[in-house]
C-alpha cells in the first residue's frame, strides 16, 4: 500500500549506466586497453568492478591479469584516460532521464549524482550534458574525493551525498537511489536508502543478498511510475 511507502523528498542518481549510456562504452575501453596486453576482458570481470571506483578495479584487473610489475597504475590510468577521452565525449543520455529529472525539479525534490568517476572522468563523460546538469544542483565524485575513504559496494559515497544536501532529508528512508549495478544498490542499501535498480547490461544481475530490499527493477525509465514510490506521479 502507499502508505507504507514514505514519502520520497530527495533522489540520487547513479551515473554510468543510469543517467548515462555507457557501461557499453566502458567495456570497450577495458577490451581495448587489456588486448593491446594480449589478454581478453569478459562480462564476468565487467561484473566484478562495474560501480567501483578506478583506484580499486585498476588493482584488481591489474593483478587479475597477472600484469604486476609489468604495467604500472600510472600507465594503466594513462591509457585509459586516453580511451576514455576518445570514446566518451560521444556518450548519449539514457531513454527518459531528462523527463523523470525535469518531473522531479518542478516538484522540488532534491538531486544529486552520487558517482565513482572522478573529476576527469566527468567533465569527459557529462560534457555535451549541460541541460541535464542544470537541473542537478549536488554531484559527488566518490572516485577522487579525498572525504569519501571506500568507494561503493561500501555505504561512504551515498552517507557523503546526503550528508552534503543543502536541504537535509529526515532520514535515509526518504531518499530514494537509481542504480545499475550489484556494487551499486548494495552501497545504497547499506546506506538504508530506497532504492530502484536499473540493470543496464543483460549480465547486470539484482544480488540475491539483498533482493528483497530493492524497490523494484525495472528494464528502463519508460517503466518507472514514480508513484510506486513515494514520488509525485507524472502529470
Amino acid at each position: 500500500s502507499m502508505s507504507s511507502q514514505p514519502k520520497i523528498t530527495h533522489v540520487i542518481f547513479d551515473l554510468d549506466g543510469v543517467l548515462i549510456d555507457s557501461e557499453r562504452i566502458n567495456f570497450q575501453i577495458y577490451q581495448k586497453l587489456w588486448s593491446k596486453y594480449g589478454k581478453t576482458f569478459t562480462p564476468e570481470l565487467m561484473l566484478r568492478i562495474t560501480g567501483t571506483p578506478i583506484s580499486s578495479s585498476e588493482l584488481f584487473l591489474i593483478k587479475h591479469f597477472g600484469m604486476e610489475g609489468k604495467l604500472s597504475t600510472e600507465e594503466y590510468r594513462k591509457q585509459y584516460n586516453t580511451l576514455s577521452h576518445e570514446l566518451m565525449a560521444k556518450c548519449p543520455l539514457v531513454p527518459g532521464v531528462m523527463r523523470l529529472v525535469r518531473h522531479l525539479s518542478e516538484h522540488n525534490i532534491h538531486i544529486a549524482i552520487c558517482t565513482s568517476s572522478t573529476k576527469d572522468e566527468f567533465n569527459t563523460k557529462m560534457a555535451t550534458h549541460t541541460e541535464l546538469l542544470d537541473l542537478i544542483p549536488l554531484i559527488v565524485l566518490a572516485g577522487d574525493d579525498p572525504e569519501i575513504k571506500r568507494g561503493k559496494p561500501a555505504p561512504d559515497p551515498y552517507f557523503a551525498t546526503m550528508n552534503r544536501f543543502q536541504q537535509k532529508a529526515e532520514s535515509a528512508l526518504n531518499i530514494l537511489v537509481f542504480e545499475d549495478s550489484a556494487n551499486g544498490v548494495r552501497a545504497a542499501i547499506a546506506a538504508g536508502m530506497q532504492v530502484v535498480m536499473i540493470p543496464d547490461m543483460t549480465y547486470m544481475k539484482p544480488p540475491e543478498e539483498v533482493r528483497d530490499k530493492i524497490g523494484c527493477i525495472l528494464k528502463n525509465f519508460e517503466e518507472f511510475r514514480p508513484e510506486t514510490m513515494g514520488l509525485p506521479p507524472y502529470d
